[in-house]
């Protein structure tokens, strides 16, 4: 199984330069099987429209073959005043155009596509979450109901989550910290959009669990939600006892 990733900083993939900023889907990798084969197309800074501008999608559908899965996750820089990669949100702006072209195109090639909301930032109104991406959720949604695709809301999703953990312990799951903690930034940070292992790690787990279900409305997304190891029901995440380990035997090998 393939899975193709299209999106912004906060799906692409990290390597040591960057430590400890991760992409949430480094951490989905771990939902799935190893033989599962991951296109990460998600660059830094990237929009609807500057995926396309740049000539990104094109390389997606050249490397695109029947039968693979897409993750479409855009809208933090959608929302920026930039003209280079500004879209609008609303009833047959761009931004709702971009989403159905990728849609219409990877079915066309006979990809399944998934549309996700994106991740909510940190930021906080004393004990309240603040929703900073405001109609590019909801143009998400609308696009997959009117496009016939899955639509995971994590945007809804993390804002719960950020909820019930709080602004002080949510700390630890973005790239806000002090200085000399990580050699890569020896004069700390102070970034609440961009995640950290713990906060990709978290956030996949939301996903992989929405991902799960996808095939009990959508059957012909049996084989995603089905390769998805989220929940207990999953042999290969059953422990013999309380102090059993993980039959990771299963996970690797398996055909």
């Amino acid at each position: 199984m393939r899975i193709l990733c299209l999106g912004d900083s906060i799906m692409q993939y990290n390597d040591f330069s960057t430590f400890p900023q991760t992409g949430w889907v480094q951490e989905l990798t771990r939902f799935f099987p190893l033989s599962t084969r991951w296109l990460n197309f998600a660059r830094n800074g990237r929009s609807t429209k500057s995926f396309i501008d740049e000539g990104r999608f094109v390389r997606v559908m050249a490397e695109a073959e029947e039968g693979d899965f897409a993750l479409i996750q855009f809208g933090h820089n959608d929302e920026k005043d930039d003209p280079l990669r500004h879209t609008s949100p609303e009833k047959g702006g761009s931004f709702r155009k971009n989403l159905t072209y990728f849609v219409r195109e990877l079915k066309g090639k006979g990809v399944l596509p998934v549309l996700l909301t994106p991740m909510a930032r940190r930021m906080f109104d004393g004990s309240n979450v603040k929703d900073s991406h405001g109609e590019y959720s909801s143009a998400i949604i609308e696009t997959a109901a009117e496009e016939n695709v899955p639509c995971i809301d994590m945007n809804k999703l993390t804002l719960e989550f950020l909820s019930q953990i709080g602004e002080e312990a949510s700390l630890r799951f973005y790239m806000n910290f002090d200085a000399n903690l990580f050699d890569n930034f020896p004069e700390g940070r102070s970034d609440n959009s961009h995640l950290r292992p713990e906060g990709a790690n978290a956030f996949s787990k939301i996903a992989a669990a929405q991902i799960k279900k996808i095939s009990e409305n959508f059957p012909e997304y049996a084989l995603l939600s089905n390769a998805c190891m989220c929940g207990t029901e999953n042999p290969f995440l059953e422990v013999e006892s309380e102090n059993g380990e993980i039959d990771d035997e299963y996970t690797v090998f398996q055909k």
